[in-house]
């Protein structure tokens, strides 16, 4: 009986800690973009999404944290032999969800982003258009300022956008991994793809 009330002692703190993780994955999944019902000019709308990102990233990294402490938790009361191969393979799966709740995060948010963006949903839901952009006629030419696409202030609707989107992509190193001591990321970003890390 002594050790059957240990061995559910443990099973019960390792489902915990894993509970644990999973709610404060929970939070990762509302869109790290928030617009106002009303048309907003393009830099009032980077300085919203500036103030909004900073402690939303800031919350997601001391969750980081937290989660190592829950994974050291259940370290330190069954206290395995960290070198041995189902120790290896816990740490990996408790990794994997984590890549999954960073992964489920990036993709609310684009899909959040998408949506804004996307006409018909706008219309559907009688939103207005999320950007207020000057029209000028210049000899016969049309102007937009700021420019539609890219432009070389970096102030272009493409240009917010993408720096948006990066932002989204960040989510993805803003927590260590789990499984390796050198505090490598979950994720590895190159060229604005991001990569997995084996898991």
């Amino acid at each position: 009986m002594t050790v059957i009330t240990e061995v559910d002692e443990l099973v019960a703190k390792m489902k915990n800690n894993i509970q644990k993780i999973q709610n404060m994955m929970v939070s990762w999944e509302e869109p790290l973009f928030e617009r106002k019902m009303r048309p907003s000019f393009p830099d009032d709308l980077q300085q919203t999404h500036e103030s909004l990102k900073m402690p939303r990233i800031e919350d997601i990294k001391n969750q980081g944290k937290e989660i190592h402490k829950a994974l050291k938790d259940t370290a330190d009361h069954i206290k395995p032999n960290k070198l041995s191969i189902i120790w290896l393979d816990y740490q990996s799966y408790v990794n994997s969800l984590v890549i999954e709740g960073v992964t489920t995060g990036i993709i609310k948010s684009m899909s959040f982003l998408s949506d804004q963006i996307n006409i018909p949903y706008n219309k559907h839901h009688g939103y207005p258009p999320i950007f207020d952009i000057r029209v000028d006629l210049i000899d016969r030419e049309v102007i937009f300022d700021p420019s539609i696409g890219n432009n070389s202030k970096a102030n272009g609707i493409k240009d917010i956008l993408q720096g948006i989107v990066d932002d989204f992509i960040s989510l993805a190193i803003q927590v260590p991994r789990l499984d390796t001591g050198s505090g490598d990321y979950l994720v590895e970003i190159k060229d604005q793809y991001v990569i997995y890390g084996a898991m």
